[in-house]
Order: structure tokens, then sequence, then C-alpha cells
């Protein structure tokens, strides 16, 4: 459990790397001819897993029935400006804030997580 919980902070905390990288070109080509701005949906987070269910932890829980992860970059071409750009500086500052505020949460989950293990062990050395 503690191991599979590790792996997924490091996962999610990749999948920011990744959508900050994505969005950071967006603002760094927002005055460049014809460039559509992009974003990475959470689907390509999850790419690697193939399919996804929810876990059936009593007799008496509901199944759920799996959901496909179709991974992909997604491209915005619904505001397209005279010259073809489609990059919002506004929206794009604000999936960066975001997307930084994920990066924290996820940091202090993770500090969290460390510092309840430490506190097992030490309990346990006693």
């Amino acid at each position: 459990m503690a191991q599979s919980l590790v792996n997924a902070f490091h996962h999610r905390q990749d999948f920011l790397a990744e959508r900050h990288n994505v969005v950071s070109a967006n603002v760094a080509n927002a005055n460049t001819p014809y460039y559509i701005s992009k974003d990475l949906s959470f689907q390509s987070a999850l790419k690697n897993t193939g399919q996804i269910s929810m876990m059936k932890t009593d007799a008496g829980h509901i199944g759920a029935g799996t959901m496909p992860t179709t991974g992909k970059l997604v491209e915005d071409k619904t505001h397209l400006r005279h010259d073809g750009n489609s990059v919002k500086l506004d929206e794009e500052m604000l999936k960066l804030n975001e997307i930084s505020m994920h990066q924290n949460m996820v940091t202090k989950l993770y500090a969290k997580h460390a510092g309840l293990l430490r506190q097992v062990v030490r309990t346990g050395q006693q």
C-alpha cells in the first residue's frame, strides 16, 4: 500500500511537470502565427494502465464499469485570432497557477506520508 501511494505521488508529479512544459510552450508561442495551443489531458497520465475500474470491496457494493484511457495531447482550435494563433495568455497563466497549486499539494501530501511512515518506524522500535 505504501509503495503504491508513493508511486501515485511520483506519477502525478511527472504528469504535472509534463503539463507544465506543454502550457509553458503555449505561453512562449503566444505571438507565433498559426500556433495552436495545447494541453495535456489527465487521461494521458493514465495511458500505461489500459483500463481503470473501481474496486468492489464488499458484496453489497454496486460494481462500476471500466473507464477507457485514451491519453492524448488536446489542441484548442476554438478561438483562433486573425493570425491563426489560438493561445489565450490569461487562460494559460491560470493553468500554470493551477499546476503550481497541484504540485504544492502533492509535495505536501508526500511529506505528510513520509512523516507518518517515520512515526510508525519510531513507535515500532520502542
